[in-house]
């Protein structure tokens, strides 16, 4: 007899979104869910997403804290490698966009 190997080759695990502190707007994907960071925070703010061009649907959820507002935005159906996802922001004093990134 000889011995069984087995392979298992894992998924790479994908990175926050690297920002430059200064950058108004940090966003991007974290695990399947796309996630953002604006900086100041704005009063008010309405968002559009899509993935590989068509508007998505999906939950999101934000917290606010001094100076910041950070969100979550988790697509359904999840997304698979190689779509794109894309948020636009409409806020006043916010870049709008889009920020894209795509799954690995």
């Amino acid at each position: 007899m000889t011995p069984l190997a087995l392979l298992v080759a894992a998924q790479p695990a994908q990175a926050a979104p690297f920002c430059i502190p200064e950058a108004p707007v940090c966003a991007g994907l974290d695990n399947g869910r796309f996630v953002f960071t604006i900086q100041p925070a704005p009063a008010t703010l309405s968002v559009s997403a899509t993935v590989n061009g068509a508007p998505a649907t999906g939950s999101m959820s934000y917290v606010t804290g001094p100076g910041y507002l950070r969100g979550w935005y988790q697509p359904f159906p999840p997304l698979v490698s190689g779509d794109v996802m894309c948020m636009s922001f409409y806020g006043m004093g916010v870049p709008p966009g889009p920020y894209c990134d795509t799954a690995p």
